[in-house]
């Protein structure tokens, strides 16, 4: 019996990795296409706001101070929000030792949730690559969970799904998202302000 688990519990394993780098690989070519629709639309708009009547350009400059301040400040939340949502960052702020795993579970997709819908509004300054890779992010890290969780034993506690957590995101650095998604909100904030 205990063979047959070992065999069904390390199956179950190897599905959620080979998910879990296809979900990674996913997203990845996802977030590099969207960044690149974003580079090829903002070229057009450059050249369409090179080929504007001076007129134009001064009540359009005029107007861009307030936007620009918004629009950072927008990404200035989302890389908040996404060191927030990260798993590890999630662990380091629930009692994790206090809890069964079900409650830990259920606190940390609850946090993400919460963490998400307070910044949802943000997705009007932002690039929708940006946005994007938030809300896949959100989604990936809501999947780890409840995967882990899945494979724990009914009486696990929190401890033993944060070991798991652990455990996968250090053995490969690419599992997660986060990474990937934070890189991508940096530099476009950093083309805003150049």
């Amino acid at each position: 019996m205990d063979t047959i688990y070992y065999y069904v519990f390390g199956a179950a394993a190897v599905v959620f990795i080979a998910l879990a780098f296809y979900l990674r690989a996913k997203g990845k070519k996802e977030l590099l296409e969207e960044q690149r629709q974003a580079a090829l639309l903002e070229e057009t708009q450059k050249k369409q706001a090179a080929a504007a009547p001076p007129q134009q350009s001064r009540t359009t400059s005029s107007a861009n101070p307030e936007m620009l301040r918004l629009q950072l400040q927008a990404y200035e939340r989302m890389t908040i929000l996404c060191e927030r949502i990260g798993l590890t960052n999630l662990l380091g702020r629930l009692p994790v030792n206090q809890l069964s795993a079900a409650e830990l579970q259920s606190l940390m997709i609850q946090s993400i949730k919460t963490e998400f819908e307070y910044n949802v509004s943000q997705q009007l300054y932002v690039s929708s690559a940006a946005w994007d890779g938030i809300k896949n992010l959100k989604e990936q890290n809501i999947f780890i969970i409840n995967e882990l969780a899945a494979g724990l034993s009914a009486g696990a506690t929190g401890a033993d799904l944060s070991k798991k957590i652990v455990e996968l995101l250090s053995h490969d650095d690419h599992v997660s998202l986060q990474n990937i998604v934070a890189t991508l909100i940096n530099n476009e904030a950093k083309q805003l302000m150049s």
